[in-house]
């Protein structure tokens, strides 16, 4: 355990752990050490993109100052507790990874942006900013603290930057330009994820040869897992990268809680269904791409042996409906018309395969002509759940009955705390 076991929520208790030790040797190269030690270290976002974290310090570095740095802990994915958890029992080290993320980019302002609705994780975080600014630690750097709509598309990170600006109703900006290079008030503006600000901190203390001990060559370090109630053990667990996805659920999880899984979303709502025959599957982006899955944030969804799978698919379509903000007519109809044939097909009302495939077919329309990626996000759960799970779709385009349970539940951005903390 690296990142779970640094420190506590004080900074007495972080800085026993050795807390801040990396901040002052960062600040003392001018940052060039650690924009070293990042790129060795293959360090790949831990919000959904996976996207390599140097390469974003090097296109907000291209621009003139002033830059910022931006913690996004919005957290918006039904079912990821992770960055609550961090936030609430580690600030410092999300502090500290920001603060070294700062001096690397010769940034002068660090803008902490919360998920409201998480009020623990909110306050924690309005605590260790306080801490470090009566001792100095903050040094020239201006920390500053956001309360981030309950929102799917707030976490999108130039949605975010519309929210730290102040807009009464924000919105994904259109792209390019991207926020590392036109950001808040158009200055570079690096966002980074909760999780991702804690692996910078742990390699400016330990160095990227520490840090690639664990994980695989593409998918360096360690990974946040958030498992879910199907689960025995439900709750947020440190894996390294690459490991097999049934061994987190067996060993971590201890298995189901009750019926057998018979599929899984490892990535939240718009990951791709995974059989579980396929649950030998490493926890890494691109053997999940293969396999039609998807990383993400590593929240997992459950499908047990109880459960239809229309049902399941139906719970997802109805939440990008309902959280599509609407600037984009392409992703409003889009998302509408998911929501429509799923409902519709999970309650026997006469949806055809063809109602299906036109569904798949705009899908594939509203990914190229929207400012964010919410419209590409329906499609995957469908096809694969129908190519996974063909029996619970043939029964309820025949109008019968699957046989398995229909919640008709509505999805949710979690709360906090989580039932097993």
């Amino acid at each position: 355990m690296r990142i779970l076991a640094a420190g506590g929520p004080s900074l007495s208790a972080y800085r026993e752990s050795g807390g801040y030790r990396g901040l002052e040797q960062v600040r003392g190269d001018e940052g060039g050490g650690l924009r070293a030690e990042l790129v060795t270290s293959g360090l790949r976002g831990r919000g959904g993109a996976a996207f390599p974290v140097a390469t974003k310090w090097a296109a907000a570095l291209a621009q003139p100052p002033p830059r910022y740095v931006v913690v996004n802990g919005a957290e918006d994915e039904p079912g990821s507790l992770k960055d609550r958890y961090l936030l609430a029992t580690r600030p410092h080290l999300i502090l500290d990874g920001a603060l070294c993320s700062a001096a690397a980019l010769e940034a002068g302002h660090v803008v902490c942006y919360v998920n409201e609705e998480a009020v623990e994780p909110l306050a924690r975080t309005a605590a260790a900013i306080a801490e470090v600014q009566a001792d100095g630690l903050a040094g020239d750097v201006e920390l500053t603290l956001v309360a981030a709509p309950a929102a799917y598309v707030a976490g999108e990170d130039s949605c975010a930057l519309e929210c730290i600006e102040g807009r009464e109703k924000p919105q994904p900006r259109a792209k390019p330009p991207f926020p590392a290079e036109h950001g808040i008030e158009g200055h570079p503006t690096a966002v980074s994820n909760v999780e991702t600000l804690a692996h910078v901190a742990l390699i400016a203390r330990h160095g990227a040869a520490w840090f690639k001990e664990l994980g695989t060559r593409g998918y360096p370090g360690t990974l946040l897992v958030t498992l879910p109630s199907g689960c025995a053990r439900p709750g947020v667990y440190e894996v390294p990268g690459g490991t097999p996805f049934g061994d987190v659920l067996e060993q971590c999880g201890g298995g189901p809680a009750g019926a057998a899984f018979r599929g899984a979303q490892v990535g939240g709502p718009a990951a791709g269904w995974l059989p579980a025959t396929d649950f030998d599957v490493p926890l890494d982006p691109e053997a999940l791409s293969v396999r039609g899955g998807m990383l993400g944030c590593a929240a997992v969804r459950l499908l047990p042996e109880d459960r239809c799978a229309v049902d399941a698919v139906a719970e997802v379509e109805r939440f990008f409906a309902a959280e599509s903000c609407g600037k984009c007519p392409l992703c409003r109809s889009e998302t509408q018309f998911f929501d429509r044939v799923l409902a519709g097909l999970r309650d026997n009302k006469g949806i055809k395969e063809a109602h299906l495939d036109k569904a798949l077919e705009l899908a594939g329309v509203a990914a190229t002509g929207t400012d964010c990626a919410l419209a590409r996000f329906p499609a995957a759960p469908l096809r694969t759940a129908r190519e996974h799970f063909p029996e619970d779709f043939a029964a309820h385009l025949d109008g019968t009955d699957c046989g398995r349970a229909h919640h008709g539940s509505a999805m949710s951005i979690s709360g906090w705390p989580p039932p097993w903390l």
